[in-house]
């Protein structure tokens, strides 16, 4: 794979990710079912930021 296939690919691997978190992920899942995460963003339980910043700090460490 050339760099700009190996980048669409890590592009396309996150948005399954993201679509993972906030969707299939949480289909089976009976304590954070699907629109759980949602929900605590909107009632303020969590931030969008406080999301991001765990991904952050989890791929930082992965990455290292």
């Amino acid at each position: 794979m050339d760099k700009s296939q190996t980048r669409q690919a890590i592009q396309a691997t996150i948005s399954d990710l993201v679509s993972d978190f906030l969707y299939y992920g949480r289909k089976e899942d009976p304590q954070l079912p699907v629109g759980a995460i949602e929900e605590a963003v909107e009632t303020g339980v969590f931030t969008r930021e406080e999301i991001i910043a765990e991904f952050i700090i989890h791929l930082t460490n992965g990455l290292k």
